[in-house]
């Protein structure tokens, strides 16, 4: 997918995605815990709009993405105390090792075919945490939500959800974007992460249950889960 033709109009979608806001974001933060003086990577930040809440409450953020285009757009919105930088490929050399506290990746892991390649970057990630460190990841939950419609997206149903599957989710901007992403099951990006030496930590599936917002299907499939591995003291070869 050409992320650089998209970046504004993600941009704008993302600052309004009630489901995202309300039932991703903030189980991400949950399972960071205090944000505050933190160092946190944002790999594939996008067009910076997690980074900057980020740095809002306290963090000293570092995003990363492959789309030139997407950092000028975060550049260009993010006023003061975040470093941006564009990565070629999914290394992440430039960055000295036991740099970070936190790593949170969204929705960018299921944008990779390759498992390999996912276990590659899994052990940049643990390379450049700190030892306490833990990696995050959300992604859309198609494990429970296949064919599920929610406020800000749908998942558009696929009838054989194996790994590697090619899938679509649909953001509901204006215009629509048609993600073409690839399935994963949870137990998949649970033994890439081991392989890569972290230890599961926890993995949450929120669901709605504010009746003042008109939801979809928020309150009955889980749009998300957030997965959050710790890193080990000595990496499990």
């Amino acid at each position: 997918m050409d992320y650089d033709k998209i970046a504004g109009t993600y941009d704008n979608y993302e600052d309004g995605a009630i489901t995202l806001w309300r039932l991703g974001y903030p189980e991400v933060c949950k399972s960071i815990g205090l944000l505050a003086g933190k160092t946190i990577l944002d790999y594939g930040c996008g067009s910076g709009t997690f980074s900057r809440f980020l740095r809002d409450q306290g963090a000293k953020v570092t995003g990363v993405d492959v789309s030139e285009k997407m950092i000028e757009v975060a550049k260009e919105n993010a006023g003061d105390n975040i470093s941006y930088h564009c990565i070629s490929s999914g290394g992440l050399e430039f960055l000295r090792d036991g740099l970070f506290d936190h790593i949170v990746t969204n929705f960018v892991l299921c944008t990779i075919g390759n498992g390999e390649e996912i276990k590659s970057i899994l052990g940049e990630f643990y390379r450049v945490l700190k030892i306490t460190g833990s990696a995050v990841i959300l992604n859309s939950n198609w494990d429970r939500s296949n064919g599920r419609e929610f406020i800000s997206f749908r998942l558009q149903y696929c009838n054989n959800l194996t790994p590697g599957q090619r899938i679509n989710a649909i953001m509901k901007s204006d215009p629509p974007i048609i993600f073409e992403d690839y399935f994963w099951p949870i137990e998949n990006y649970r033994k890439f992460l081991e392989e890569a030496g972290f230890a599961i930590a926890g993995i949450s599936e929120p669901l709605a249950n504010n009746p003042d917002i008109a939801w979809k299907d928020e309150s009955i499939s889980p749009p998300y889960y957030i997965m959050t591995a710790n890193k080990h003291e000595k990496k499990i070869r």
